[in-house]
Parts: C-alpha cells; sequence; structure tokens
C-alpha cells in the first residue's frame, strides 16, 4: 500500500490556505492526497473554488496526486438523491484525474430510505464505473445500528453490487463498533479502495464500544444528534500509541490489493501537522508500505 493523507486534519488550513497547507504535507514527504469536501452543493470539487486545471496545477507543483476525495453535504438526505449535482461531483473529479470518490459517511433514518440509499450507492457507483473511477462508502460506528433486524454495516456490505461499490475503510471506528478490521478486510476483498489511520489510546478501553451508546433499532436521522457527538478528543492517537495492530492491518491490506493508507487525525494533543509526522513516521516502520 501507498502511504498518503486525509485532508480532513488540515481542513482549516487549507481553506485559509491552500497552496501553503500543500506545501507542508510535500515538506514531509507525502506524494498522495485523499480530499474532503464538506460543501459539494455550491462546489463540485475542492470546496474551495478551484477548477480541476487550477488544483492540479498546485497539487503538481509539489509532487502531491489526488487519488481519492470523500463529500458530505450540507444538506446530505437530498443530495445523493440529486443526480444532476452528483454528476458535477463526478465530472470534476474526472477532470481532475482521481481515481476514488466517496461518501464521507451517510445516515439511514428508516427501512424504506435505507432501502432507497441502496439503490442509489448502485447508481452512483456506475456513473463512477463510466468515468473510469470507484465509487466508495466511508464507515463511522453508528453502522452498527439495526434496520429490519440486521446491522446496517453488513447490508451495505451484502445489498450493494460489489463491482460498484467499495469502501474507503476507517479502521479506528471499526474498532469503535467491535469490528475485527482484520476479518472486515478479508470479507471485503478487493471492495477495500482505501484505508483512514489513526489510532485508539489503550488507557481508553473502557471507552471503546461507543457504538453501544446509540440504540439499536432507531437509526440516527438528519434532523437528530450527529454520532460524532459521543466521541471526545482524548478518544484519540497517533498511529503506533495505541491498540491497533498495525502490521496485521497492512499485512491484511495488501492481502486484498488495498492501494492507499491514509494517515488522518480527528483530534490530537499534538500541533496539526505534527501529529501527522508521528503517524506517519511510525507506519513507515512497518512492512508493505511504500511512499
Amino acid at each position: 500500500m501507498k502511504l498518503g493523507v486525509e485532508s480532513y486534519t488540515l481542513i482549516d488550513e487549507f481553506e485559509q490556505d491552500f497552496e501553503g497547507t500543500i506545501i507542508s504535507l510535500e515538506k514531509l514527504g507525502f506524494k498522495y492526497i485523499e480530499w474532503i469536501n464538506l460543501n459539494p452543493e455550491k462546489d463540485p470539487g475542492l470546496g474551495i473554488g478551484l477548477t480541476p486545471a487550477e488544483a492540479l496545477k498546485i497539487f503538481n507543483a509539489h509532487g502531491i496526486k489526488l487519488v481519492g476525495s470523500l463529500f458530505v453535504g450540507q444538506n446530505q438526505e437530498k443530495l445523493l438523491f440529486d443526480m444532476d449535482k452528483v454528476q458535477q461531483i463526478i465530472d470534476w473529479h474526472q477532470r481532475a484525474g482521481c481515481t476514488t470518490l466517496g461518501i464521507g459517511g451517510d445516515k439511514f433514518k428508516n427501512e424504506d430510505f435505507f432501502k432507497r440509499r441502496l439503490e442509489i450507492y448502485n447508481k452512483i457507483g456506475a456513473k463512477c464505473k463510466e468515468a473510469g473511477m470507484s465509487w466508495m462508502y466511508h464507515n463511522h460506528f453508528h453502522e452498527q445500528q439495526y434496520i429490519n433486524g440486521r446491522p446496517i454495516l453488513d447490508q451495505l456490505v451484502d445489498s450493494t453490487d460489489s463491482e460498484l461499490v467499495g469502501f474507503d475503510l476507517d479502521i479506528y471506528w471499526c474498532i469503535r463498533g467491535l469490528i475485527d478490521p482484520v476479518e472486515f478486510i478479508e470479507r471485503l476483498g478487493n471492495r477495500v479502495k482505501a484505508i483512514h489511520a489513526k489510532d485508539f489510546p489503550f488507557k481508553r478501553l473502557d471507552y471503546i464500544n461507543v457504538a453501544k451508546l446509540l440504540k439499536r433499532d432507531e437509526p440516527l436521522t438528519f434532523e437528530g444528534n450527529d454520532y460524532m457527538d459521543l466521541v471526545v478528543p482524548e478518544d484519540f492517537a497517533e498511529c503506533g500509541s495505541g491498540i491497533i495492530k498495525w502490521q496485521e492491518v497492512i499485512d491484511a491490506g495488501n492481502r486484498v490489493g488495498c492501494p492507499y493508507i491514509f494517515v488522518e487525525q480527528d483530534y490530537s494533543k499534538y500541533p496539526k501537522i505534527k501529529c501527522l509526522e508521528i503517524s506517519k513516521a511510525y507506519l513507515q516502520t512497518l512492512k508493505g508500505i511504500t511512499i
């Protein structure tokens, strides 16, 4: 797997100084980036007003390649059903040479809505395939809630087309829902298009199962509280300083052909660039990682 970085860690910095932040990542030795756009309704690309050509010029000038991108709409509930808007997002990323596109999390408020969501994931996946890209779902922990007697995550795997819907697998959020990440990677096989890397501190082990704080049979709605309201900053650590067995994860990822692993840090006691540097330095000591 190639080692890259997820832009979410530096989202504020990118908004203030895009190229300057890219330069900071260049200095750390990152060559691959996965983006996240939190305002795709207004800007189908990076969310900061750049055309594909403008973004590529800056990325290329600093030796960094945009290989993946996630988006989360301001009106997420309606956005994915607006195929004209979704097509604009696909078109922007195709012109930018991006190889994977995904939804950075979703909610599934009832059985009927969930069924429609599964159908639209397949439809978007087909559109991405036509554009030469892969479509992905990025997990958190609320997918351990149940709809119609089964975990949402299991149905996301079993009820979507394996040729059209892949996964941008966050290992940290897997363990926060008590999912064995190695077993899950092996279950998904080549549907794993990327892996996110951050860690969970041993001293917080009593709080690892955050999914249990959600009502099992009452899926989150778009009007209710967000799943992220249930986590606290001290639940996050840099790779190598927590409980995740990263060599096992990397080995599993390589066995199924996962191309990228992206360092990401939601919270840290260190400055943002420093926390990325710490995780990157540790992951580079492991076998099966290239930069």
